[in-house]
């Protein structure tokens, strides 16, 4: 038998992904076994070990397969002549549009959240603090003042609560009776959010 080459790895291994996006998405996280995603990509199951040894690895892979922006996302340079409103305008409007760009996956992570699925809810917490913690390493170097008014954790909690809810909205249908397309929602969206920060002492 001969050896798989690196492509053919790569090229197996981005299959397995795309499916464990797949089957996960309409199965949850827990409910889908190893034997179901092997079974799924036409593998035996000790193949998919060599791929994958658990399904954390698998759901960690998934996740970076399919670029979790909102943790990975490349925040916009700050000119001097940008107001400080302006600067936080960005920031956001940039958080969410990456987060949309990978829906599904979103998706995915926040309803597996809300049905308490051990795995995901593990690997989101991971997640979800290196962002929170990007955010407050942003407000510090960028808007200093919002850390002396309220302290940059604070302002970051409240900032993610806020893409969360605006996620969750979307999905709900409430940013399409908004009449307009939607990363113009989003901006709006990041406008109202920097207004509101920006104006509390």
């Amino acid at each position: 038998m001969m050896q798989e080459t690196t492509n053919e790895g790569t090229s197996t291994r981005h299959r397995i992904l795309q499916i464990a996006l797949t089957l996960m998405s309409q199965k949850g996280v827990d409910a889908t076994s190893m034997r179901d995603l092997a079974s799924a990509a036409g593998l035996n199951v000790a193949s998919l070990y060599h791929y994958f040894p658990s399904k954390r690895e698998l759901l960690e892979s998934v996740l970076v397969e399919h670029g979790f922006l909102p943790v990975q996302a490349e925040f916009p340079k700050s000119p001097g002549d940008l107001t400080d409103e302006k600067i936080l305008t960005d920031m956001l409007t940039v958080i969410m549009v990456s987060m949309f760009e990978v829906e599904e996956f979103v998706r995915l992570m926040v309803g597996e959240a809300i049905r308490f699925e051990e795995t995901a809810r593990a690997v989101g917490l991971d997640l979800f603090k290196p962002f929170q913690l990007s955010i407050e390493e942003w407000i510090l170097k960028h808007r200093p003042d919002l850390d002396e008014r309220s302290g940059a954790g604070a302002v970051a909690r409240l900032l993610s609560a806020m893409i969360v809810g605006v996620f969750v909205e979307h999905e709900a249908g409430v940013l399409a009776d908004e009449g307009e397309d939607l990363q113009t929602i989003l901006a709006n969206r990041a406008r109202e959010a920097a207004q509101i920060v920006g104006g509390i002492y």
